[in-house]
């Protein structure tokens, strides 16, 4: 039987905050960590010049997003993150907006991540690409139930297997020093009768081609914005949060540099990882030469696809549960856990629709090579709206004059200002590709659809309210927890 109770801060056991600064760290970079292993090759559709140039692009745009987000959660700590900044500052029909787009962004990620690590298990199994679906539903299952079970465990769970995917990377940047060939990787240049000699690529299409690249860029640190979604978990999160924040994009920066690097200058070359599905194995095998050392490696390889796998259900249970408590989405999902203390309702419904997603986009597209990239361009079409209006909220709380006492961004409301042009120039070329290109027009046509069917959700519903002469909630002043 439910009980009731006044008291809407998770926390951990015993309603005490559990987060560290390093935790924060490990959730921010394990959200992302994944981005490294599969996903970003693509950006390499200009050549390696125009993947240089495009991550630059995507690099200040995160990192200006970061010092903002960092400053509103300083402001504002709340479970929906995203969501909570542009209620609090946009009002109700902009941060229903910012939900939407946030709640597209985590649960089509989620299944973008599914997708690589059967993707992997496929390569490291060397089973029958048919089986995909059927190791997608047992990672949903396995770290669903993770999740449910307590958030200490899912932070320490979140901290060892960030730290094991960076040694991962750490390993595969030291061997392929030895290897590092950038003049025949990169440029071509290849001794006179020198066989399969790789192809050039360092330019391709120029400015076609870096538009092309440019969204799968944000590859590299998509899931960095998810952070605050853990402050109603953390110690101290008005000072914590930008600490785990700010921690967490420096890393990312390194890392997405060098991953872009080592991978294009070893063999088997630049535009073979282009086309590559699992890029980080294919270096793997690069620097120990198919060797039986191998072996012990291909397994670990899933580590950083298990760590972002594992967050994203966590910020998406978050996000569901803060929406719902806020009474915008079905109440059920703000149940939670009377001894477990975890939005379970949320997390389960975040994942079922995760896995729904990605079975009916399997089966709607049937090629594999194509249904990532779909879906990381429809995850991205949600991600873009909610930072706009994320760079917006920052805009309204420094003209107002809202946080004299919090953190404050180096970059000020100039910083938000670019952040937002840089979010439109890569919508524009998620656009163009979709108009140009039927693999992508279908992420056009559904995040289009999606949205019109939220807000007209959102309008009607108000709109019902307000005929029943009944006031919406500001803030649901109950929740149920169930003997979980």
């Amino acid at each position: 039987m439910a009980e009731v109770h006044t008291e809407l801060d998770l926390g951990t056991d015993g309603k005490v905050k559990y987060a560290k600064p390093y935790h924060l760290w490990a959730m921010g970079v394990g959200a992302v960590i994944s981005g490294d292993f599969f996903g970003w090759q693509a950006c390499l559709a200009g050549g390696f010049a125009g993947a240089c140039i495009s991550l630059s692009i995507v690099t200040v745009l995160y990192v200006l997003l970061s010092f903002c987000i960092a400053e509103l959660a300083s402001y504002y700590p709340g479970a929906g993150g995203p969501y909570s900044f542009s209620t609090e500052l946009l009002g109700k029909p902009l941060g229903f907006l910012t939900g939407l787009a946030e709640s597209l962004n985590v649960i089509v990620t989620t299944a973008v991540i599914a997708v690589g690590i059967s993707a992997y298990m496929v390569d490291i199994t060397e089973t029958d690409s048919k089986w995909e679906p059927l190791w997608w539903f047992g990672f949903f299952i396995l770290f669903t139930v993770l999740n449910i079970l307590g958030v200490k465990l899912s932070f320490n769970f979140e901290l060892f297997f960030t730290v094991v995917s960076l040694l991962v990377l750490i390993v595969f940047y030291i061997g392929a020093i030895p290897k590092f060939n950038f003049d025949k990787y990169v440029l071509g240049n290849c001794k006179d009768g020198e066989l399969n000699c790789p192809r050039r690529w360092l330019w391709n299409e120029d400015v076609d081609g870096i538009a092309e690249g440019l969204s799968f860029s944000l590859w590299f640190y998509l899931g960095i914005e998810e952070l605050p979604m853990v402050t109603e978990e953390t110690i101290n999160a008005s000072t914590t949060m930008p600490i785990g924040m700010i921690a967490s994009i420096a890393t990312l920066v390194v890392v997405s540099f060098m991953t872009l690097l080592f991978s294009s200058a070893v063999s088997p070359g630049a535009y073979e990882i282009w086309n590559d599905t699992s890029p980080l194995l294919t270096g793997y095998k690069t620097i120990f030469n198919n060797g039986s050392a191998l072996d012990y490696f291909t397994w670990i390889l899933l580590v950083g696809l298990i760590a972002s796998f594992h967050s994203f259900l966590f910020c998406t249970g978050r996000l569901l549960y803060a929406i719902s408590r806020d009474g915008l989405f079905p109440s059920p999902l703000a149940i939670i856990s009377k001894r477990l203390k975890t939005p379970f309702v949320a997390l389960a419904a975040g994942a079922l629709a995760s896995f729904g997603i990605t079975i009916i986009l399997y089966y709607a597209i049937d090629d594999g090579d194509k249904l990532g990239s779909v879906m990381i361009n429809l995850a991205l079409l949600g991600a873009l709206v909610s930072y706009i209006l994320q760079c917006v909220s920052y805009i309204v709380l420094k003209v107002n004059k809202l946080n004299p006492d919090t953190y404050h961004s180096p970059f000020h409301i100039p910083g938000a200002v670019v952040c937002i042009l840089l979010c439109l120039l890569v919508y524009a070329c998620i656009i163009k590709e979709g108009v140009e290109s039927s693999e992508y027009v279908f992420s056009v046509i559904a995040a289009a659809l999606y949205y019109a069917i939220g807000m007209t959700y959102f309008f009607v519903r108000q709109y019902l309210l307000k005929n029943k002469d009944v006031t919406p909630p500001e803030k649901q002043e109950q929740h149920f927890d169930a003997n979980l």
